[in-house]
């Protein structure tokens, strides 16, 4: 959704509240499984435009152990500050104020376009910096063998899982080999 910030960018001092209630986000990186709801507040400093307030939805995640996907509540604060310059537009050089962004990323989405504020994509990168590296769907979780890929939460595989140090492995061959 594109807020249109031309009010508040117009006056100094002003502050903007907005209850945001968007649909869920989905895209290759985040699937979101439930609404996004929250607030936040612009505020024009005259130098600065501030953004300031919370999101909170559900995300589908797989688990890191053994891809089970499920659902996990995300919530994150929302914070930014742009710079606000005043530049001449037109044939008779009206001043406008304009936010001017950095570009630290080039695979970054822009938030602003003129004074159109791209709340969706504020929502999508805030929401995919919040993710837990690891997600788990639950701290008890086995994960899968590492060699027949068994989901060990289901049961036991039948696989051989003595953990042999490398560098003894050949001693442990020859011993085989003899018969101990």
């Amino acid at each position: 959704m594109k807020l249109d910030l031309t009010e508040i960018l117009a006056n100094v001092g002003m502050r903007l509240p907005y209850e945001i209630d968007e649909p869920p986000l989905v895209d290759e990186d985040l699937e979101c499984s439930a609404r996004i709801k929250g607030r936040l507040t612009f505020t024009n400093t005259g130098s600065a435009l501030l953004v300031d307030g919370r999101a909170r939805t559900k995300v589908a995640l797989p688990c890191s152990r053994c891809l089970t996907y499920f659902e996990a509540e995300v919530e994150t604060p929302l914070g930014e500050d742009f710079l606000i310059e005043a530049r001449r537009f037109g044939p008779r050089g009206r001043v406008i104020p304009t936010v001017v962004e950095e570009d630290e990323s080039p695979i970054a989405g822009k938030l602003f376009d003129g004074p159109l504020f791209d709340l969706t994509e504020l929502l999508r990168q805030n929401i995919t910096l919040a993710l837990p590296s690891r997600p788990l769907h639950d701290e008890a979780c086995k994960g899968l063998c590492p060699a027949c890929g068994q989901d060990l939460n289901e049961g036991a595989c039948a696989c051989d899982t003595r953990v042999v140090n490398p560098a003894l492995a050949k001693l442990g061959e020859l011993l085989e080999s003899r018969g101990n």
